[in-house]
């Protein structure tokens, strides 16, 4: 019986002993997060420039005046859009 014994407590200190590890424990840290912050009013971004397929007639001389126009509204629709963005950026909003 006295065999059997030391026999159980040499086992389960053998299965104690296994838990021993080199890992660290755990640990509570705060870490800062950015977190996005609106910088434009959602009334304030302007609008899409329309699409002009349906427009198209077939005639290049014609829709190529279509397709101008249309360009330029969407440089100027971007130009605005940029300068909004830069303004976030820049955190002027």
């Amino acid at each position: 019986m006295n065999a059997r014994l030391i026999a159980m407590v040499g086992a389960a200190s053998a299965v104690l002993a296994s838990c021993n590890h080199p890992q660290p424990g755990i640990s509570v840290r705060t870490v800062e997060v950015p977190v996005p912050q609106p910088c434009l009013k959602s009334e304030d971004i302007p609008p899409e420039p329309a699409q002009v397929g349906d427009q198209l007639t077939g005639n290049a001389a014609s829709d190529l005046l279509i397709v101008a126009a249309s360009a330029l509204e969407l440089r100027a629709a971007v130009i605005t859009m940029r300068s909004a963005l830069m303004a976030c950026a820049s955190g002027g909003g």
